[in-house]
């Protein structure tokens, strides 16, 4: 795969309510699933020191046909040990990163991968967002690394809070109504 391809992600406007939290936490949501159903080690989520903030799970790795908005087979066998099923959090996340002007580079042995507005095939009269596939530049790397440019250390804290794994709660007992969680007193996590 030496070439650059453009894959449509047939987006539009969608979900213009989302906030770049929103979208975070969907990219987390998929790595917490990718390491659940791999057994894998737990994703990581870092600053670098040029102020990228960096996503990473140690699974397969992403291909653009998990852009796809389908149901997944493997997720739907396994819903107990997963976020996601539809394959649309992604597209959606990918949708609000591009609106809020958040630039996104999505590492994988399977390429790299970036986000831009063009022509759909044929209709020029209409512009969607298009995944952009280049060769990896770390054809070796294990899982998947979301670099995400232009966001705060707020929005990466907020997204967080929506997992207990990266939480202050603790998780007292399941019911068949639901999680009992107890919140702990509210730390500002380090960054």
């Amino acid at each position: 795969m030496g070439a650059v391809r453009g894959f449509d992600l047939n987006i539009q406007k969608v979900l213009e309510h989302w906030a770049v939290p929103h979208g975070i936490r969907e990219v987390i949501a998929n790595a917490l699933d990718e390491s659940s159903l791999t057994g894998t080690p737990d994703p990581v989520i870092f600053k670098d020191d040029k102020g990228c903030w960096h996503i990473r799970d140690y699974g397969r790795g992403l291909q653009y046909a998990h852009f796809t908005q389908n149901e997944n087979a493997e997720k739907l066998k396994n819903p107990s040990k997963v976020i996601g099923k539809f394959g649309v959090g992604l597209k959606d996340a990918l949708a609000t990163f591009d609106r809020h002007r958040v630039q996104v580079l999505i590492e994988s042995t399977y390429g790299d991968i970036t986000i831009e507005k063009q022509s759909k095939h044929g209709f020029d009269d209409v512009v969607t967002l298009h995944a952009i596939i280049n060769a990896p530049s770390n054809p070796t790397i294990e899982g998947t690394d979301f670099v995400i440019t232009g966001i705060t250390d707020e929005d990466i804290e907020k997204a967080k809070e929506n997992f207990l794994t990266y939480s202050n709660e603790t998780l007292l007992e399941t019911t068949r109504y639901g999680s009992v969680i107890k919140k702990s007193a509210k730390k500002k996590a380090r960054i």
